[in-house]
């Protein structure tokens, strides 16, 4: 029976693929921050929970380690927990800055890095890194969750090349807009309202959290999860699968008319008029 590790199961589309390979009678392993936490009583038996805070440094590497003694080498990996920040640059500390790319990077790394060698000598796997529409283009006042996607790809794309001398598939997945919590607990406050952001970038905050909520047409974990199991199901030599909504087509656009042309397009879509204070 295949085995599968996802990281980042105790919500959004980490839940709901869990649930999908389980259903398909795969070996799942899924991370979460609190193992006493069950997240779907429908899992009980058939999802293996292993304690994971991507934000401690070396968690990463202890979380392989325990995997391998415990379970085994995993057929498949799937990177998916992640951390999101939003807000302008320069008001972003240094700590905040380490801390998003230790989740979003670093300690990602640490759990390839620690997986790959019984990888390797068996000759096969598959390894998917969930990034971002925010890998292939940038967001205002998300320059620094997007940075992280970006690194997350470009090492995504080296691995590519490094790993499939010996069998081994790197593929990325880059989904667009998702229904999911994750993006009211970065942009609102706890009663729900935007949260106002430092001056003087406070209206240009606002105009783009004011397009974020105008963004109704969102595909749910359910569905994105479905196209995350047909990427690790796909056997070519793919590297890179948009999913969700928008992504396609956004960055087919960006393919067509280029990156300026895009740049240009989408700032005047959400900061050259910014909201009214």
């Amino acid at each position: 029976m295949s085995s599968i590790l996802i990281t980042g199961v105790s919500s959004g589309i980490g839940e709901a693929l869990a649930g999908r390979f389980a259903d398909a009678g795969w070996n799942v392993i899924g991370t979460v921050r609190n193992t006493a936490k069950q997240p779907v009583d429908a899992w009980r038996g058939r999802v293996r929970l292993e304690a994971l805070d991507l934000a401690t440094p070396g968690a990463g590497a202890a979380l392989a380690e325990r995997v391998l003694s415990t379970h085994g080498c995993p057929d498949v990996v799937v990177n998916n927990a992640g951390s999101l920040q939003w807000g302008p640059v320069e008001f972003a500390s240094a700590e905040e800055i380490e801390g998003l790319f230790r989740v979003n990077v670093f300690e990602q790394i640490e759990i390839l890095k620690e997986l790959l060698p019984a990888m390797r000598e068996r000759g096969s796997g598959v390894i998917v890194n969930v990034t971002s529409l925010g890998g292939r283009m940038v967001f205002p006042f998300f320059s620094i969750y997007n940075a992280s996607k970006h690194a997350f790809e470009g090492f995504s794309e080296g691995l590519w090349h490094e790993l499939k001398p010996f069998g081994i598939r790197v593929k990325v997945v880059e989904p667009g807009f998702v229904e999911t919590a994750i993006w009211g607990k970065t942009m609102q406050d706890g009663a729900g309202a935007t949260k106002p952001g430092p001056e003087p970038y406070r209206s240009y905050m606002a105009s783009m959290a004011d397009f974020e909520r105008a963004i109704t047409k969102r595909t749910s974990p359910a569905k994105a999860a479905q196209e995350v199991y047909a990427a690790v199901m796909d056997e070519s030599d793919r590297l890179r699968y948009p999913i969700a909504a928008y992504a396609r087509p956004i960055l087919r656009a960006r393919r067509v008319f280029g990156d300026q042309f895009m740049l240009r397009f989408f700032h005047r879509r959400w900061l050259d008029r910014p909201r009214a204070r």
